[in-house]
């Protein structure tokens, strides 16, 4: 799974434009934080320096109204990456992995059974399913 930093500086990447001597530019950091800080459309304001320690990941955990100010300047850009919520906070890559796994009927099964159950029974399924892990883990098991 891919840290916030990288999926920041993959949208950054994705919005480069052409500059007038036909080399591909992406926005810098400043005019980026510039943007959204004059965006009449929110009222968040985004430092240069903050901006940067996201894409540095020095700075790991900002604030849903600073990552939709980001998701509302990156998604009208052309782009190749997906612009949203979901796959700036990573939660895209999760449901791919669920989608995935959701696809065999056997775990469609388990989890709807699963579904049934009183928080006790769950917990006790839980409990069987990580012995089962370390188990398949103990013998070199995938």
């Amino acid at each position: 799974m891919s840290t916030l930093a990288e999926r920041l500086n993959a949208w950054f990447a994705d919005a480069a434009t052409r500059d007038p001597v036909g080399r591909m530019r992406e926005p810098s950091t400043a005019e980026v934080a510039q943007a959204i800080s004059e965006s009449p459309e929110h009222d968040v304001t985004i430092s240069r320096s903050y901006l940067a320690a996201l894409r540095s990941g020095a700075q790991t955990n900002p604030t849903v109204s600073v990552l939709s100010a980001l998701v509302h300047y990156f998604k009208p850009r052309a782009a190749s990456l997906p612009i949203s919520m979901a796959a700036l906070t990573g939660e895209e890559e999760d449901d791919a992995g669920w989608a995935q796994a959701l696809a065999d009927r056997q775990v469609r099964s388990i989890a709807m059974r699963a579904g049934e159950l009183t928080p006790e029974a769950r917990s006790q399924l839980l409990t069987i399913m990580d012995a089962l892990d370390a188990s398949r883990r103990e013998t070199g098991q995938p």
